[in-house]
This record gives structure tokens, C-alpha cells and sequence, in this order.
């Protein structure tokens, strides 16, 4: 039985995150046949790393709806074209078939369009692989927000209820704090062996955000990887039931269930 496959490439793992609009060719070429080895249905999320962000940064727009500046608007999600462009074509290098959607196709009046989640579907039954990215998007009366990629995995997972969840990060997983750096290899909800106050943040919201969302799909009864995606075999080691170093989130029994 083909498994369905939804994974994140981490802004700082496909870009350089402190070099504004510089793409890790090398991350993404090692990630892209990495994918090209596996025989599962995948559905693609990527980030905005030093993309999206920088210039989300630049013009001070986040995820709240607002009547953010109209150069931004256009400056923020032509960079986010540009990047998925990119990743469209490492991907195809290695012999994939990637198809680049930008996430305002998801969406009608700021809410989730079921019918163009369930397409994403049928793009992989056709061995097609969606690569969705994260960008400013249009929620109502001319008011815009950022929807990140961590929130999208989310949206997608909550329709589609994919086999395996895999954010891929620029670090190896989640740390107890950033100062110690001791790796939590499984992190149950709720949380008290980590201060997240202490992991980096970014216009999305950062790790806080990733961990957020990481629960609300294990809540779907999905286990959650996050690993690091500069070491990309790895994601291939999860996939093959091998034990890998990083965090696992695993699936959240429903309330009365254990």
C-alpha cells in the first residue's frame, strides 16, 4: 500500500538564512534525491528562509491580517515565486515530477478550500508531486497575511491525514534550551521538558510556531518527525523504520483512549 508522504523543507535548510535571498543549492540537491528515492505518494511544503523572510523583515508584515504596504505585498511573494522556482527545478533534476502551488489557490475568503486540498490528492495519484510554499495571501477587503509553511502542514494534514509528517530543520531536532543543546528524542504533549522562549524566531513565529503546529497533527492520531533536513539521508532512514537522530512527536490518542 502506497503511502502518503507530507514533508517540510525548512527555510534555513534550503536557504542560507543569514545571507538574504541565497538558496543552499547543495541542501536542496541532496534533499531532492533523497525524495527521488522513495516510492510513496509526497506532498511537498517548503519555507521562505532567507526569502520570504528577509523581506517580510524589511517590510514588517506577519500573520495577522492587515493593510500591510502593497510593495511589500508583491515584493514578499515574488521572492517566495522565485524560491519555490528553485526547489521545482532541484526536484526535477533528480528526477521528480514537481508541480510549484502557491498557497492563495488553497484558499477562498481567508478560509481553507476543501476541494483544492482534496486535488492535492489526486496531483499524486498521477505520480505528480505538489510543492506548496509559504507566502502573503489575500484573506479579505484588501487585507493580507503571511501563512507560513509550518501552518500549512497543518491545514493539509487535517484534510488529507497523510501517513507520516517530517519537518525538516537546520538543527537536529528540539533542544531541552538552547544554551545546553541535549536533544529531546520524543517530545509528548504536554510540554515540560523544553523552554521554547529560548529557540529562535522568525517572522512565523520560528521554532514555537513548528512545535505548535507539530502538535495540533499529532492530535490527528499522525506521528511527527522534525529533523535535521542538512543531513538529508535522514529523512529516508525515518521513512525506513530506522531509528534516526532526532525528535519524534508521537500520534496523540484521542481523549478516553490510550
Amino acid at each position: 500500500m502506497t503511502r502518503t508522504l507530507l514533508i517540510k523543507l525548512g527555510g534555513s535548510v534550503i536557504t542560507i538564512k543569514d545571507r538574504a535571498l541565497t538558496p543552499n543549492i547543495q541542501a536542496m540537491e541532496r534533499l531532492s534525491h533523497v525524495l527521488a528515492k522513495l516510492s510513496d505518494s509526497l506532498i511537498i511544503v517548503h519555507g521562505g528562509g532567507s526569502f520570504g523572510h528577509y523581506w517580510s523583515v524589511k517590510y514588517d508584515m506577519h500573520t495577522k491580517p492587515e493593510l500591510y504596504d502593497s510593495r511589500g505585498i508583491s515584493v514578499v511573494h515574488e521572492s517566495m515565486v522565485n524560491l519555490n522556482q528553485i526547489v521545482v527545478k532541484s526536484m526535477s533534476d533528480a528526477g521528480i515530477a514537481p508541480y510549484g502551488i502557491s498557497p492563495i489557490s488553497l484558499f477562498a475568503d481567508g478560509k481553507v478550500n476543501v476541494t483544492k486540498i482534496n486535488e492535492l490528492a489526486e496531483f499524486t495519484r498521477r505520480g505528480i508531486v505538489p510543492v506548496i510554499f509559504g507566502d502573503v495571501v489575500h484573506v479579505s477587503e484588501g487585507r493580507f497575511s503571511i501563512i507560513s509553511g509550518d501552518t500549512l502542514m497543518t491545514r493539509i494534514a487535517t484534510h488529507l491525514m497523510p501517513s507520516r509528517v517530517i519537518f525538516t530543520v537546520n538543527v537536529d531536532g528540539i533542544y531541552e534550551d538552547m544554551a545546553n543543546k541535549k536533544l529531546v528524542k520524543v517530545l509528548n504533549f504536554p510540554i515540560n521538558q523544553i523552554n521554547v522562549t529560548d529557540t529562535p524566531i522568525d517572522a512565523t513565529g520560528g521554532m514555537g510556531r513548528k512545535i505548535s503546529e507539530a502538535f495540533e497533527i499529532a492530535r490527528l492520531g499522525i506521528d511527527v518527525n522534525i529533523v535535521n533536513g542538512l543531513n538529508a539521508e535522514r529523512v529516508f532512514d525515518i521513512l525506513s523504520g530506522l531509528e534516526v537522530y532526532g525528535t519524534m512527536i508521537p500520534a496523540i490518542p484521542p481523549k478516553g483512549r490510550t
